[in-house]
């Protein structure tokens, strides 16, 4: 049986499917709803920036490093969410990781649709390491921010950049082919319809281009070789269970250093939902293995 916590978290996802004629603009207001119930501490340090021309927060636990940063790409489809949204996530981050936090608010599709989100995210990447006294970075994103965190390590890669320290991706959506098996043979499980959702909102940051021949938006088709360190979480009960799984084997495959963390029972970007203990104990461990590998940059 479901925990109280877990339980919540499952009629939060579903809330954001919970009216049947939405617009985008409705699905955005009750994504806000959700991220409404994750309070920002009172002893959060926070602080609006322009970074590389990209509007983001900075937001730190009491006490963290400045010497290393966490660049947090929010999740919500491409077409939703917000920084403001997810700064009790960073605020856990920063805990956990010992350093500052980045919340990126990149542009949205379909308004802006690819490259413009995963421009941003490179901007907000490149100021980040540019700041004074950072010495070491980091991504960690969520859902399609995990996408945006894989397709930025790619073009980070290829543009020749300073690599990052390390990466996390929580429930990453790499895959808008939607080839992955899980979409069907776990949506009974999912409290998201992950297959529509990847169709519509995938398909508003698309733009009619192909997934497979755009491999910097679906970046389970790109050349996964040479990227930093990489740690997975995803849940047993997730239609997007099966994007984790080859996205790690791909990068194992490529000779990458890639570690899965399945969460039994869980459901789509658990790490973010503040009120459940494995939330916590997960942002703890994918905290250790930041510390870890900024300890050896």
């Amino acid at each position: 049986m479901a925990s109280p916590e877990l339980s919540r978290a499952r009629d939060l996802l579903s809330h954001l499917v919970s009216e049947p004629e939405a617009t985008m603009e409705d699905y955005r207001r009750l994504y806000d709803e959700v991220l409404a119930n994750f309070e920002l501490p009172a002893d959060a340090e926070t602080e609006e920036v322009d970074a590389g021309g990209v509007p983001a927060v900075w937001v730190s636990a009491p006490g963290v490093s400045h010497e290393q940063a966490v660049v947090l790409v929010h999740g919500g489809g491409w077409c939703m969410g917000n920084a403001k949204g997810y700064r009790e996530f960073g605020y856990r981050v920063s805990k956990a990781a010992d350093a500052r936090v980045l919340v990126v608010d990149y542009r949205l599709a379909p308004e802006n649709p690819f490259p413009a989100p995963l421009d941003d995210t490179v901007a907000a990447y490149r100021y980040a390491r540019e700041q004074p006294g950072v010495r070491r970075v980091a991504f960690v994103g969520d859902s399609a921010g995990g996408g945006l965190v894989v397709s930025a390590l790619v073009k980070l890669r290829d543009d020749g950049d300073t690599a990052p320290s390390a990466a996390v991706v929580c429930s990453p959506l790499v895959d808008l082919a939607g080839e992955g098996a899980s979409l069907t043979e776990r949506a009974h499980l999912d409290p998201l319809p992950a297959a529509a959702l990847v169709g519509a909102m995938g398909g508003a940051y698309l733009a009619g281009a192909e997934p497979k021949a755009t491999p910097l938006a679906s970046p389970l088709y790109a050349d996964l070789s040479g990227l930093p360190p990489l740690r997975v979480l995803v849940g047993t009960d997730e239609g997007l269970h099966d994007d984790a799984v080859r996205l790690v084997e791909k990068v194992q495959a490529a000779g990458g250093e890639a570690e899965l963390e399945i969460g039994e029972d869980m459901v789509h970007i658990w790490p973010v939902f503040s009120f459940m203990p494995e939330a916590q104990e997960s942002t703890n461990r994918f905290g250790e293995f930041l510390r870890k590998r900024f300890a050896a940059a």
